[in-house]
């Protein structure tokens, strides 16, 4: 029986035959596959992984020389020489850069250009329709209460019924400033607003020392007024003082609902 089942195996199962203790064991035909099966799985994984070894190899090469060829070629761009009209355009652009980044630190807020700002005659012409209109409140207000009262009307500067009236004259445009957010009823005939360069809404301190001190400092000196026509913001000196100017409504709604669209 042992002859006729070796002439019937096929000839590589013969060398896969085990002995032990001197007896011949014979491999099944499904085990030889699943050997052969495992092997092959091997060979294929081994070729797999030494493909992507080479790929791998492949790029790093590339990258690799890439690298070098843009390292030489920024070399090669700084070590050549610059005209002198580039130099002179290197230059004029990097001070545009730090005059805009310094521009942009002065002015967080309400950053316009130059003709956005209303200039000495429209403000003057505004200044006229408040002072009319704080005429007529000393008027009705103060000067009525000095009769009814029977005070002396002194107009000297630091009598009870001058001081009244500065009174009304500062609570005026301090008051009305605020609550309205930089208008007095001159300012929104002709149409201009003041803005602050440092806040996005006029705060308390901001108002009280443009509307309050700078005010009386314009009232007492007004020929300070015309520093408006010599500065590039139309400021005057309770301007500089509170980091304010005034510009036209017309023109900032104008540039909000452009930056809208």
């Amino acid at each position: 029986m042992s002859i006729t089942s070796e002439n019937n195996e096929p000839e590589n199962a013969k060398e896969l035959k085990q002995t032990k203790k001197g007896d011949t064991k014979e491999l099944d035909l499904g085990e030889l596959k699943k050997v052969l099966a495992t092997e092959e799985a091997e060979l294929e994984r081994a070729k797999r992984l030494k493909k992507d070894e080479e790929n791998n190899e492949v790029t790093t090469h590339s990258e690799k020389a890439a690298f070098k060829t843009s390292s030489s070629e920024m070399k090669t761009e700084e070590k050549k020489p610059k005209s002198p009209q580039e130099l002179r355009d290197a230059r004029r652009k990097y001070w545009q850069e730090k005059q805009k980044e310094e521009e942009r630190h002065r002015k967080p807020f309400h950053n316009f250009p130059a003709f956005f700002y209303a200039g000495f005659w429209l403000r003057l012409f505004a200044f006229s329709v408040d002072s009319i209109v704080i005429w007529s409140l000393n008027r009705l207000i103060v000067k009525t209460l000095f009769l009814v009262l029977r005070y002396p009307l002194n107009e000297e500067p630091f009598s009870a019924f001058s001081l009244s009236k500065l009174a009304v004259y500062l609570f005026y445009f301090i008051v009305l400033t605020k609550w309205t957010n930089g208008q007095t009823i001159g300012k929104i005939i002709f149409g201009i607003r003041v803005i602050s360069f440092k806040e996005e809404k006029l705060s308390w301190g901001t108002v009280l020392v443009r509307e309050g001190f700078g005010r009386y400092i314009l009232k007492t000196f007004p020929f300070i007024y015309l520093m408006v026509l010599f500065t590039q913001e139309k400021q005057h000196l309770a301007d500089f003082f509170s980091d304010t100017s005034v510009v036209s409504e017309n023109l900032v709604r104008a540039s909000k609902l452009s930056l809208k669209e």
